[in-house]
């Protein structure tokens, strides 16, 4: 299991510590210094490494979880001159994941594109909240929070490249921008009221240039044309050399036995001309 931190400016990466929040307690997991390294709590050790090397990526691996490890976990990262940037990452339960159960609405684009989500809700009454998410196999990742209020709170992988308005209060609408290959996956919108809940979810999915698809349609086309001509060859040549055969052995078996007539006639006259002359 991974749990993904990769501060995503450019600035000095002082230190990055991990901590996992219990409902009574927060306990440390680990330190990571450039200079004086990794520094991991016993009740850790052996069950948890750093991958990368680069000071931007201080993704925690998991190497066996367990339900044990189920909870909150604190990616903080000090850095030089942009001051503390965490990071808020929630283990559940395989049973406690849910997808979304409203109709799935298909959004198709390409990578470094835009996508746009809106969420029309009609929960009766005032709307209390409203979340984005992204959803993946094996974690949900917070997009942004809207409250009553009409203030925001960003996830952090995604502050820096989503708008959105907060005031509406029939629908929401997000933009999404410079989509990667790890945004290709499902989306929801969960509207909350007084009495009602809300949801609503999108999948993005990656379109095909169409001057690519022009080339891998030409590509089979040509393929399927050489592999029937490879064929034809092949049917082509193995006839002619089956005619061929039979021909060679036709000849062998014409040569083998007009010999042996020649010799019995020839034998039939000699005799028959001895007989005579006596």
């Amino acid at each position: 299991m991974k749990l993904d931190c990769v501060y995503p400016k450019r600035a000095m990466i002082i230190q990055t510590s991990w901590v996992k929040s219990n409902l009574t307690h927060k306990e440390n997991i680990a330190v990571v210094h450039p200079i004086y390294g990794i520094h991991i709590e016993d009740n850790y050790k052996g069950r948890i490494h750093f991958q990368n090397d680069s000071s931007e990526d201080n993704s925690l691996y998991f190497i066996k979880s367990t339900l044990e490890d189920v909870g909150l976990y604190f990616c903080s990262i000090q850095t030089y001159p942009d001051g503390i940037w965490e990071k808020v990452i929630q283990i559940v339960q395989p049973d406690a994941f849910e997808g979304p159960e409203k109709e799935n609405n298909p959004v198709f684009t390409e990578p470094g594109g835009n996508v746009t989500f809106t969420c029309p809700y009609n929960i009766g009454g005032s709307v209390q909240q409203v979340m984005w998410e992204r959803i993946k196999a094996d974690r949900i990742d917070s997009i942004v929070l809207c409250n009553t209020l009409g203030e925001k709170s960003f996830g952090s992988d995604f502050e820096e490249r989503t708008l959105v308005d907060c005031t509406p209060e029939a629908s929401s609408t997000i933009i999404l921008q410079n989509i990667t290959a790890s945004d290709f996956a499902m989306y929801r919108c969960v509207a909350t009221g007084r009495n009602k809940t809300y949801a609503m979810s999108f999948t993005v999915a990656a379109t095909l240039d169409h001057q690519w698809f022009i080339i891998y349609i030409a590509g089979g086309i040509s393929a399927a044309f050489l592999l029937l001509v490879f064929l034809l060859i092949i049917c082509i040549t193995t006839a002619y050399h089956k005619k061929k055969k039979r021909k060679r052995i036709t000849q062998a078996l014409a040569k083998a036995l007009y010999p042996t007539q020649t010799r019995v006639r020839s034998a039939g006259i000699y005799l028959y001309s001895v007989l005579y002359i006596s």
